[in-house]
């Protein structure tokens, strides 16, 4: 996951407190790894409350598991072996891992690396380890919630083989079987994501400190934003040099669709509420999703996918999805892959 979004969270909420008062980014002393019985404590606390804001699954939460830096694969192939998963391959730089198999499924903490998070001081630890947690349990409840088996999309050895590099030129692009697997791919981590802003909010938005309506929208509040934007796109398009990022995709979305600051500036924008230099409100409306900042050849399909995600997010079971939806979001995937080969051919005959 992205480490930045926690930080702007809490620097918002700073904001809009009064008498708030910014801490010098510097590094706490913490113990490596962070105590197991701490992290369990985390844990059991987050997810009661995730609990709390969550419909009831009538299912077991999954059960939460740490290690070391030295224990990690052990305890991680163990977890595999017992629980039937297919996904036998370490992520190198997963904090948390939801691991999802045929018999059971299970949480994976990895203490090294919350030591690790860049932050300014417990409180800000806690609610990056809790925000985490929070989407590592979307990932469960998403898929457990499904009525069709839609996460059969997620097993090794599904790909098809279309071709699509030879097909990018007629406009072909995937086939529909190979669409809906992009769709998932992409879903699993947007609506993981989501859930997890869901969550956020709803605790944050109860407190006392939060205020969005105190907020000004000068060009110092917006750039952060507008950055995170841009390079989440700018990622899912260039990250790697031959196809798209479906992760930097799934996170863009997420945070203009469901991150309530993101939100609010959208609106601010889109009311003429944002301001530039010397606090001055532009002539015209700033389009404020970024799209426009992409070559244009891509634009219709981030588009597409912006109104099909944002149409299921207006579901009230917005985690629920069907075969149809994913298949319409593998088709903008694949149409932007048929647009970065006919990119990738262009900039080769210059």
């Amino acid at each position: 996951m992205p480490l930045d979004y926690v930080k702007s969270m809490l620097e918002f909420v700073e904001r809009t407190a009064d008498n708030a008062v910014k801490a010098p980014l510097v590094e706490p002393p913490k113990p490596r790894p962070i105590p197991e019985t701490t992290v369990l404590f985390w844990a059991k606390i987050a997810e009661e409350q995730f609990q709390q804001i969550m419909p009831g699954l009538g299912i077991p939460f999954p059960p939460v598991y740490t290690s070391t830096a030295s224990s990690y694969s052990r305890t991680r192939k163990k977890i595999v072996k017992s629980i039937g998963c297919p996904h036998t391959e370490e992520p190198p730089d997963s904090i948390m891992e939801y691991i999802h198999g045929e018999t059971g499924n299970a949480i994976l903490i990895r203490r090294g690396l919350v030591a690790d998070l860049p932050v300014r001081d417990d409180f800000e630890l806690r609610a990056y380890f809790e925000h985490f947690f929070w989407h590592e349990l979307g990932h469960f409840y998403a898929i457990n919630a499904e009525t069709d088996n839609l996460h059969s999309y997620n097993e090794p050895g599904l790909i098809d083989d279309s071709p699509l590099y030879d097909a990018a030129i007629d406009g072909c692009g995937y086939s529909g079987e190979r669409k809906k697997q992009e769709g998932y791919w992409l879903w699993q981590e947007f609506i993981a994501e989501v859930i997890a802003n869901h969550v956020s909010y709803t605790i944050r938005s109860s407190g006392e400190n939060y205020h969005p309506e105190l907020l000004d929208w000068t060009a110092d509040v917006c750039e952060g934003i507008v950055n995170q934007l841009q390079n989440l796109l700018w990622g899912t398009l260039y990250f790697y040099s031959a196809t798209i990022d479906e992760y930097s995709l799934a996170h863009y979305f997420a945070r203009l669709l469901s991150d309530d600051l993101t939100g609010l500036y959208v609106n601010a924008a889109n009311e003429g509420k944002l301001k530039i230099d010397d606090g001055v409100y532009p002539d015209e409306n700033i389009e404020p999703t970024c799209i426009s900042d992409v070559p244009e050849c891509y634009q219709p399909h981030l588009w597409k996918l912006h109104q099909i995600l944002n149409e299921q997010l207006g579901k009230e079971s917005f985690w629920l999805i069907d075969e149809d939806t994913l298949g319409k979001i593998g088709s903008c995937i694949s149409d932007m892959m048929v647009e970065k080969v006919r990119e990738m051919a262009r900039d080769l005959s210059e």
